[in-house]
């Protein structure tokens, strides 16, 4: 008696690469399947495919039908390493930089901080940690600070004579020279500006020099969180 031939269920293949689509590569999938197919050959391709479904937390087996259930209940599963490659371009994203804010411009430089991190871009990582930084600086604690329009609180961080806001060097001389304004927070802006002071001239020399490569060693030392939940509480404190 010839052997009936079985085929993988498209609805099962379909299944799978939508379950585990990010965990691994969607070309995958069917060798594994057949690799534990043949070292279990009573297995049906859709029981073998269960077999790898249930490796990841899955299961497929509302695709089955008699004969699927009949092999996967009685054959005595053989291990079957499965190597599976991730998917090229995905990885996991690397957090260097979370602040609470309703601000989506500052949500979104934040996003693409940490995307620029994990993915080994570093010179970007550092100049726009400086680009936020300068933003918080302005407008999360000298505007907050010094609300008014007179010329005696704008010349904090606003240069009229060229109709733009002041270079970030100045922006924390201006912070640092007005720290006894914040009174019991004195000691918190100084240390913002003391630590913020790396990205300042470095930033610079990135953005205008053709030699300097930041690493991931100048980024990670610069902690960068921390200055961010330094200015989050300076900046609770103003409100």
């Amino acid at each position: 008696m010839k052997k009936r031939k079985t085929q993988l269920n498209p609805r099962i293949l379909q299944l799978l690469k939508k379950k585990l689509s990010g965990k691994v590569s969607e070309r995958t999938i069917q060798p594994a399947i057949s690799r534990i197919r043949r070292k279990n050959p009573s297995l049906t391709l859709n029981a073998a495919a269960e077999v790898f479904a249930s490796k990841y937390g899955e299961s497929v087996q509302k695709y089955f039908n008699e004969r699927d259930r009949d092999t996967f209940k009685t054959t005595k599963i053989e291990k079957v390493s499965i190597k599976t490659s991730q998917p090229r371009g995905r990885r996991e994203l690397v957090e260097i930089a979370k602040y609470d804010t309703n601000d989506k411009l500052l949500k979104m430089h934040l996003e693409e901080i940490n995307k620029t991190y994990t993915f080994g871009c570093y010179t970007a990582t550092f100049i726009l940690c400086r680009k936020v930084l300068e933003n918080l600086v302005i407008h999360h604690i000298l505007r907050k600070k010094y609300p008014t329009k007179s010329q005696q609180h704008r010349e904090k961080y606003f240069d009229s004579d060229r109709n733009r806001f002041l270079d970030f060097s100045i922006l924390l001389s201006n912070l640092k020279d007005s720290a006894n304004d914040f009174k019991s927070e004195k000691k918190l802006v100084e240390r913002i500006c003391d630590l913020a002071e790396g990205f300042k001239d470095e930033a610079n020399d990135m953005t205008h020099s053709l030699y300097h490569i930041a690493t991931k060693k100048e980024i990670d030392e610069k902690v960068f969180q921390r200055i961010l939940d330094l200015i989050a509480e300076l900046e609770k404190s103003i409100m």
